[in-house]
């Protein structure tokens, strides 16, 4: 029950975001969303373990997590979302468990088998009828140029997910993420600045300031809570057979609540994703996959 919750706010925060950038400024909402749910996960973290600090020697690798978990990643989210449908987003989220044990295979982290390839490319084949299939995609088109930032951000945050593997043996998941929200804003915030500043708060309506709260608390923090909370309880392995509904549910709020059109093609093309999900984890160990 746990892990659902987790899962259906973060399928929620599609159209959240979607919703909120029409208000605010793409670059300032995830400085100001990252910035202050780090600084508030520093505090829990320091009431929860006892301490905050880390090995010196491992601040190169958090700010790593940081650039490509964060920095990269909500830059390339905000605007896949600028240009394509929060649908769209959801739907190309869902290959992020075969392009991380891409990434892993390639760099020797593991190794993979005639399986794995055949779920590579069955992936493949759903991701090509998610960016085909879609209503505003064409060559050159707004929506093309959306559905590749989308997939770049799948890149970048499968990438921040390998980075951190060896300090998983280390530190606590929530030590690892309070850093690397806190390097990923520090570093995001010199391309977030101009952003910040030329934003008019004062036009920013209530739905706009609730969509920014739901982003900070919500999705920032209490997800992560949750979902590591319930990973402590049932193991990752069942854990990750809740993130397959999670790109469904992110298409069924964005129709719902952005009415956005989503057609039989992409949801085809969806369902062929997670099949080929499902196929390349059969008796793999899970590689921890800290995005948002």
């Amino acid at each position: 029950m746990i892990l659902l919750v987790a899962v259906t706010l973060w399928a929620l925060n599609y159209s959240v975001m979607k919703y909120g950038i029409s208000q605010i400024q793409p670059l300032a909402l995830p400085a100001i969303r990252f910035g202050t749910a780090g600084l508030i996960l520093l505090v829990v973290l320091r009431l929860h373990e006892g301490s905050v600090g880390v090995r010196r020697e491992d601040l190169p690798r958090l700010a790593m997590a940081g650039l490509f978990g964060v920095t990269l990643s909500q830059v390339s989210f905000v605007l896949a979302l600028t240009y394509t449908t929060a649908s769209d987003n959801a739907l190309l989220g869902a290959t992020a468990p075969i392009v991380t044990v891409v990434i892993a295979t390639l760099i020797g982290l593991e190794r993979s088998g005639r399986r794995h390839w055949v779920a590579v490319l069955i992936g493949l084949l759903g991701v090509i009828l998610i960016v085909v299939g879609g209503t505003t995609t064409g060559l050159f088109q707004s929506g093309l140029l959306g559905d590749g930032f989308a997939f770049g951000n799948v890149l970048v945050s499968s990438v921040s997910a390998i980075v951190v593997v060896p300090l998983l043996v280390r530190y606590s998941v929530y030590r690892i993420l309070t850093y690397e929200m806190l390097f990923g804003t520090l570093i995001l915030l010199p391309i977030a600045l101009p952003s910040i500043l030329a934003q008019d708060f004062t036009h920013v309506t209530l739905g706009g300031w609730t969509a920014l709260g739901y982003t900070i608390l919500m999705t920032g923090l209490v997800t992560n809570l949750l979902y590591f909370t319930a990973v402590g309880r049932i193991g990752a392995s069942r854990a990750a057979v809740y993130q397959y509904v999670q790109a469904f549910l992110g298409v069924l709020f964005a129709v719902v609540l952005l009415g956005e059109d989503v057609t039989t093609i992409q949801l085809v093309g969806g369902a062929i994703v997670v099949a080929g999900v499902i196929l390349s984890r059969s008796n793999r160990r899970r590689i921890w996959r800290l995005t948002r």
